[in-house]
């Protein structure tokens, strides 16, 4: 399991005890603030959300992840909301939105080690319409083909999707794109 210092500390009463603790190798350091109770490997996603639990997986890694395109993006893309800490990770891009608009459709997926955020398919769908003109459009393209497979193997709830398109920012106008083309 994925543990933060302060996660440690908790659960060993003190600071003292938690740094005794991490001497006598009951957690191992993975990276800066980030901490295992066993020698495992953990992915750098895991110790991202670790580290930034706040934070949510959209865009190429959120296709990447439901695996609705071949392509492997080589950063990890994360939005955080507007008064969230910059992540100054090379392999993260990161974006900013506003808490109430993260809230539709995150998800926690429980992983070997802790949880990831992400969005769910329909909110990934929406995030797909709504950041379109950033994608090139074949990519786009690509990830519409496969949403329509999800579509027909009834894996995709167009029900949430118009409910999610209510809660957010321009939600009319993306719902009409997607109705459109999905």
């Amino acid at each position: 399991m994925v543990f933060t210092w302060k996660e440690i500390v908790e659960r060993e009463g003190n600071a003292s005890m938690a740094y005794l603790a991490v001497k006598e190798c009951k957690y191992f350091r993975v990276s800066h603030g980030v901490y295992v109770d066993d020698g495992e490997f953990v992915s750098e996603l895991e110790q991202l959300f670790a580290r930034y639990p706040r934070a949510t997986l959209t865009m190429e890694s959120a296709f990447d992840y439901y695996e609705l395109s071949d392509y492997v993006p080589d950063k990890y893309h994360l939005v955080t909301p507007y008064n969230a800490h910059i992540i100054s990770n090379p392999k993260v891009y990161q974006t900013y939105m506003d808490e109430s608009s993260m809230q539709v459709g995150r998800t926690k997926i429980k992983t070997n080690y802790g949880f990831i955020y992400i969005f769910d398919k329909e909110r990934t769908l929406i995030e797909l319409f709504r950041l379109k003109s950033k994608l090139p459009h074949a990519y786009f393209l690509e990830i519409v083909a496969s949403f329509r497979t999800l579509k027909t193997m009834e894996a995709l709830s167009l029900r949430k999707v118009s409910e999610y398109c209510q809660r957010l920012k321009n939600g009319a106008k993306i719902l009409k794109e997607i109705q459109e083309m999905i």
